[in-house]
């Protein structure tokens, strides 16, 4: 099961994009363990490409609260999160009121008369996760070795119900809920705030139906796996949906290209980093630039930009610790950056340095920006994955420094051009350029 490529198409060329995921079988695999669900990192990758492109808006929309999401989703800014069915954001959230932590109370006194034992012990076969909105009866443990037990421990909580409390059944969960924001509300909320060209969502589980309903004609809802729904597309499976999402981010990226103006360039290159810095495994990873480690590429980054900043008087204050944590040192880095780019502060005047008489936005243009996309390429090589750099903007790059002539291999920082192999893209030109070896 796949998306008829008409539809990939669509999507990518859609003059805007609102793309909504669930997390839980969608993003991540369903265990045992709530907090031990391993994340899809090519999913991530994807939609974190995607969040940095014009006009596309990207949101993960769960069950799950945002404190507990943020323990295992890695995504950042500008993505959207929404969580507890949508009764949490920023944009379309909701205050628990005393009324409501009332009935959270009675629900957590109904629930243990009727489970009793189940949900204690060293080892219990039932666990309540406490969420700001909802209450949630889990049995996946249980439902590993007796599905049939698993389910009559559901059938006996679903039996706790109450006056303002809304109860619904998922996999192996049976939700209690004091909000009456469903993913639905949320959904069409969003469509309303955005109004995008087409709208997606992607889910998997029961609560999902709420926004597939939501959607408008012509808006895409994708099913992840078997059952009824009122999604009108349907994927496999968790490794569907990264190849749909991969899909997805490759097409709409090549579509509407990167932007000039210099905010929207920085991050749709920054998001194409951002993308590889999810993939990686091995920080001490070889890549193409001789004698540098993955995290050497982030700590080059982070190490000339901040220093040149300082001779136009503006530090940077980043404290993450490149060596121990790359990737949360880069995105501190994209986040320091970003804010400077939306600043006055981007009109500065360098006073001293290599930069001396550009302003902050003229170096990063000139000099950041292209560092970013060429080491995008680097970064991802060193994981054994490739990357299609945009073909204008590596045109563009290519025609600057073929302009420089010898001066470029003097100035110390690049080696000598590799051969480039018949056929080469533009972006495998510029490398092959800068000498790194392309096949």
């Amino acid at each position: 099961m796949s998306l008829d490529p008409t539809i990939v198409r669509r999507l990518a060329q859609a003059e805007s994009l609102l793309l909504v995921t669930d997390f839980d079988g969608t993003l991540a695999d369903l265990t045992t363990e709530i907090y031990g669900v391993p994340v899809n990192v090519d999913s991530l990758a994807a939609l974190t490409h995607l969040a940095g492109l014009p006009a596309t808006h990207v949101a993960v929309l769960t069950g799950r609260h945002l404190a507990g999401l943020a323990r295992l989703c890695p995504l950042r800014a500008p993505i959207i999160f929404a969580g507890s069915h949508g009764a949490e954001s920023a944009e379309h959230g909701d205050c628990l009121t005393e009324e409501q932590a009332a009935r959270l109370a009675e629900v957590d006194a109904a629930l243990d008369a009727a489970l009793g034992a189940a949900l204690h012990g060293d080892h219990p076969d039932v666990h309540i996760e406490r969420k700001p909105f909802q209450r949630v009866v889990h049995t996946a443990r249980l439902a590993a070795t007796d599905q049939a037990a698993a389910d009559a421990h559901l059938d006996r909580a679903q039996q706790v119900g109450m006056p303002g409390v809304r109860v619904s059944r998922g996999k192996n969960i049976v939700e209690f809920s004091v909000s009456d924001r469903t993913k639905g509300t949320w959904l069409a909320a969003e469509i309303e705030r955005v109004n995008p060209a087409v709208a997606v969502f992607i889910g998997d589980d029961t609560t999902d139906e709420d926004g597939f309903r939501a959607l408008r004609p012509g808006d895409v809802g994708v099913k992840v796996g078997p059952g009824e729904t009122a999604a009108g597309e349907r994927v496999a499976d968790i490794p569907a949906v990264a190849d749909l999402l991969t899909q997805v981010a490759a097409a709409r990226a090549a579509h509407v290209g990167i932007p000039r103006e210099l905010p929207a360039r920085f991050e749709a290159l920054a998001a194409g980093f951002s993308a590889e810095v999810l993939r990686v495994n091995d920080w001490s990873a070889a890549t193409p630039c001789a004698g540098w480690s993955a995290r050497d590429i982030v700590d080059h980054l982070l190490t000339w930009y901040p220093a040149n900043l300082r001779d136009a008087g503006i530090d940077l204050e980043l404290e993450t610790d490149i060596q121990a944590d790359p990737a949360g040192a880069w995105f501190s880095f994209v986040d320091a950056v970003r804010a400077l780019l939306l600043d006055a502060r981007v009109n500065t005047t360098f006073h001293s340095g290599p930069d001396e008489g550009r302003t902050i936005g003229q170096a990063t243009a000139a000099f950041l920006l292209p560092d970013i996309f060429m080491h995008t390429w680097d970064l991802a090589r060193s994981q054994g994955h490739d990357v299609e750099l945009d073909p204008a903007y590596a045109a563009r790059n290519l025609a600057g420094l073929q302009s420089m002539g010898a001066a470029l291999q003097e100035s110390g920082q690049f080696g000598p051009p590799a051969p480039a192999p018949t056929g080469a893209t533009p972006g495998q030109q510029l490398m092959a350029y800068v000498g790194r070896a392309v096949d």
